[in-house]
């Protein structure tokens, strides 16, 4: 494994007990972004990594083994930077939103870049984002010809970020535009299913020119929440976490009598389009 001090990366290899620790709940025992403590290895090896300081935020997603361990994605990240695209592959909402849950699990603040703007127009972007009522601070971007790359740079300096998303829509493109050194590869996207290659194989940690640090994760098909209960995907959506109590604590705003959230939909007070995202979630989450 890499091992970063701040200056320069070294070579180094987990000590032994640390593979035994990781227990039954981690399907990996360390993460880009966990803080280390080393020690000196044999003469002329790699330093061993003898402890892991504990995680102020992680990004963690369901490996959908039987028995139900999580992937740590990434350690001690301010923010989840989402990378959808506008097309090639087409926005999709629904990934937004779990990897918002997913992220505000962690302890993480959820944003959104929305990618690939040269394929259509930022009016159109903007449109898309706002028809699918995503709740999330956005930018419109384009790794293409760069624009909206200076202010997602501005979102960057000085935090922790992660950059997550679907196959194809861009994060290592991305990634060069804001580190031009940047030795991620840029792959291409299948003309025949409209899914990218995975061009970045495993999660690695860039340093910012301006400051700050991107984790750059694989792109993935699907985000599996794993065990999910109904607060938190209540709380990708202001409109429902924000909403006054129902008469039952255990409402899952459904079909209970006495829901502040149906009320608020038969109001308007709750968009119906934000109400339709919370019900296609909680029907995908495995909701205990």
């Amino acid at each position: 494994m890499e091992l970063w001090d701040g200056h320069a990366i070294h070579e180094a290899i987990l000590a032994r007990h640390l593979k035994s620790e990781a227990g039954s709940r981690h399907a990996n025992p360390l993460a880009v972004g966990d803080e280390v403590e080393v020690e000196p290895g044999e003469p002329g090896g790699p330093m061993r990594v003898v402890s892991i300081a504990p995680r102020r935020t992680f990004l963690e997603r369901s490996t959908g083994d039987s028995r139900g361990r999580t992937q740590i994605i990434a350690a001690n990240a301010t923010q989840a930077v989402i990378i959808s695209s506008l097309a090639e592959p087409p926005f999709r909402p629904g990934l937004v939103d779990r990897w918002g849950l997913l992220a505000r699990r962690g302890g993480l603040v959820p944003v959104l870049c929305l990618n690939k703007v040269d394929l259509g127009t930022h009016e159109e972007a903007e449109r898309a984002i706002a028809e699918a009522a995503i709740p999330l601070e956005a930018v419109t971007v384009s790794a293409e010809n760069g624009s909206g790359v200076d202010r997602l740079l501005e979102l960057t300096a000085g935090r922790v970020s992660v950059f997550v998303g679907h196959s194809g829509v861009g994060k290592s493109s991305l990634l060069r535009r804001l580190i031009p050194n940047a030795d991620a590869l840029v792959g291409t996207v299948s003309a025949k299913n409209l899914k990218g290659r995975h061009t970045t194989t495993s999660s690695r940690l860039y340093p910012l020119p301006g400051g700050g640090i991107v984790i750059d994760t694989p792109g993935v098909r699907s985000v599996q929440l794993g065990q999910t209960d109904v607060a938190e995907v209540a709380a990708v959506f202001d409109e429902i976490a924000e909403a006054p109590p129902c008469r039952f604590r255990t409402c899952t705003h459904r079909t209970e009598p006495g829901c502040s959230i149906l009320a608020g939909v038969q109001s308007g007070v709750v968009p119906s389009a934000i109400y339709a995202r919370y019900r296609k979630l909680l029907e995908e989450a495995e909701v205990k």
